[in-house]
């Protein structure tokens, strides 16, 4: 259940993207001392119901000026990188149209499954204040591969659901962040609480890449603990050469490294990550695992001259410092976001394209499934 990306309220500021290492600024960009301004409430909070953010009369906490949703939430007249608060958009009022570059950040877009707007629980993570608990396809309270004891991660700063076995509290929806979410510190069961603070120390803001990742503001998209390198546009404007720069790891079996993207979604689905199988024949797709140099998977993304695909990005299996359009097949590695988008997408299982088109032995484009599998199709 990566992620992402959904980042908290306090990132209303100007200048978000400006090559700094933390926000700066007017603190009231961010925060209301007493959510009251010539009789009318400050605080805003996103209606899932509606599809629109709305003043509320109750303070949030933090003193923030918006919750999570409605600070990164966008209209039709919103549709670049960032909003007019200055944070990123994750959740576009209007149709994105599509997925990738101009079309939704790195993260992909929580439209499609948003309540008011989507409604499709295919297309995208539920998160409370996004979707509507009461629509839900699947139940609520057990991820797919839920695996409890995947948590604590390697800042040992708390187990998602508390390491609830065999399954979440009935009827817990996932949320942005805390006990029950992907971002900040899950000991927190307050998701206001979990990132405290987090915006203030964030190291992320620019090309800098979240090496330490040892608090959750210097941890990659707040992440605790995962590293990787963060794009000043978060991907807005990607091409094989300028892109988010993600953590892998040539083999990862039961957790044994707690610092890549694929082990933050391993934190909620398990048991797709912990047992895989032999190396061959697998048991589910591999994630944390090398892509092969040999046979197939050495001609990666080969319709264009084998350089890093945006559309079925590699991980790295170390820090790096700027990004880069290339790919080294056996080094370079396989993570769940090759495949899936953190927040959503238009195609069911959250995937980065349309998996109904991909036809073994009658494409001709190395697109998909096919820019690793690249022998299964037609060329």
């Amino acid at each position: 259940m990566v992620l992402i990306v959904l980042v908290a309220a306090a990132g209303m500021i100007i200048g978000f993207s400006s090559p700094v290492l933390a926000i700066t600024g007017q603190c009231v960009n961010c925060h209301t001392m007493h959510n009251s301004q010539d009789g009318a409430s400050v605080a805003e909070t996103y209606d899932f119901s509606t599809g629109t953010i709305n003043p509320s009369a109750t303070p949030l906490a933090q003193l923030l000026n918006a919750d999570c949703v409605a600070c990164h939430a966008g209209g039709a007249s919103e549709t670049e990188d960032t909003n007019s608060f200055g944070a990123p958009i994750v959740l576009h009022t209007t149709n994105p149209n599509g997925q990738g570059y101009q079309a939704t950040l790195a993260g992909g877009d929580f439209y499609w499954v948003g309540n008011a707007l989507g409604d499709d629980d295919a297309t995208g993570h539920n998160v409370a204040g996004v979707s509507d608990p009461d629509t839900n396809i699947l139940p609520l309270n057990t991820p797919p591969g839920w695996d409890p004891v995947a948590t604590p991660g390697a800042n040992d700063d708390g187990q998602i659901a508390g390491g609830a076995s065999p399954s979440w509290p009935a009827d817990q929806q996932l949320t942005c962040a805390g006990l029950y979410g992907c971002h900040g510190n899950h000991a927190d069961a307050d998701p206001f609480a979990a990132i405290k603070g987090a915006h203030h120390g964030n190291t992320g803001l620019t090309e800098t890449s979240a090496v330490l990742a040892d608090t959750i503001g210097n941890s990659y998209r707040f992440l605790s603990g995962i590293r990787g390198l963060e794009n000043r546009e978060w991907n807005w404007n990607e091409t094989s050469a300028t892109h988010n720069e993600y953590r892998g790891r040539a083999g990862n079996p039961n957790y044994q490294n707690k610092v890549t993207i694929s082990y933050s979604c391993a934190q909620c689905h398990g048991f797709f990550h912990s047992d895989i199988g032999t190396q061959s024949p697998w048991l589910r797709h591999p994630t944390d695992v090398v892509l092969p140099a040999s046979g197939e998977y050495n001609d990666y993304n080969p319709d264009n001259g084998g350089v890093y695909s945006i559309e079925a990005p590699v991980a790295r299996v170390t820090n790096v410092s700027s990004s880069s359009d290339v790919v080294t097949p056996g080094v370079d590695t396989v993570m769940c976001l090759s495949c899936h988008r953190a927040h959503g997408s238009p195609e069911p299982d959250i995937l980065r394209w349309t998996y109904a088109d991909m036809q073994a032995g009658t494409g001709t484009d190395d697109t998909g499934c096919f820019t690793c599998h690249t022998t299964k199709n037609a060329d």
